[in-house]
């Protein structure tokens, strides 16, 4: 079984190799499809967001309210500092099968990778489950969105 699914993978991970890396798409991939669903004026949670430029890209289109949460301490820090001048582009070490967000706080919930990961590792159905829960629980209802 490959180690995604482990907090200790992600940390050596980004301890050994910090250059940016982003997984399948980058924005310019996903662009025409997110913004029709994504408004710039949205509160964005990206979910595994890993050293990826994603949210940097977003914001250079006028996203500016993207919080970007990651299991791996090493990475927040350094995703941190590098986007320190980037107001309203926040980082917090996190574990999205607990978020620490009141319910119905944002708009929009992106994933590129991270449930693929947590499927990597064990007790994989329960952990997917309850990210999927704490998603749908600080996402707006639809009619608030």
């Amino acid at each position: 079984m490959a180690q995604y699914g482990k907090p200790e993978y992600w940390e050596e991970r980004y301890t050994r190799d910090p250059d940016p890396f982003d997984w399948y798409q980058r924005w310019a991939g996903l662009k025409d499809v997110l913004q029709e669903f994504i408004q710039p004026n949205f509160s964005i949670l990206n979910v595994g967001c890993g050293n990826s430029k994603l949210s940097e890209e977003m914001y250079e289109e006028g996203y500016h309210e993207i919080e970007n949460i990651d299991i791996s301490q090493v990475c927040i820090q350094a995703m941190r500092e590098k986007y320190n001048d980037k107001p309203g582009m926040n980082y917090q070490q996190m574990d999205c099968r607990e978020l620490k967000y009141p319910d119905g706080t944002f708009n929009a919930v992106i994933d590129k990778g991270t449930i693929d990961s947590i499927l990597c590792g064990e007790g994989s159905t329960h952990n997917a489950q309850k990210t999927f829960s704490e998603i749908s629980r600080v996402l707006k209802p639809k009619w608030l969105r």
